[in-house]
């Protein structure tokens, strides 16, 4: 896990709120039987082209923070809960010292 690859991540405001965007709808995908969320579901609303979100999405998948399943032709994007807690929980140590 690289500590200052997902800091650099987290701080573009567009891939905050993708990220945000991604974990507040899984639940209800997961209702749907979806394996996440699409990129349609997430231009839906924010007024960006397809490939600005597919950008940061990248961002946040090279980062850890994100894991993608390829269904037919379409991907589908989940929060990585794993390494989201060892990076909350590496940054908890270093302010604990």
């Amino acid at each position: 896990m690289d500590v200052v690859k997902i800091a650099k991540a987290f701080s573009d405001p567009l891939r905050w709120q993708i990220f945000l965007r991604i974990l507040n709808r899984e639940a209800a995908f997961r209702e749907t039987n979806k394996p996440g969320v699409c990129v349609c579901d997430l231009v839906e609303g924010m007024g960006l082209l397809q490939s600005k979100v597919s950008y940061h999405i990248k961002e946040l998948k090279e980062a850890g923070l994100i894991t993608e399943v390829a269904q037919g032709k379409w991907n589908y994007y989940s929060v990585n809960r794993d390494t989201l807690r060892t990076y909350l929980g590496t940054l908890g140590e270093l302010f604990d010292r």
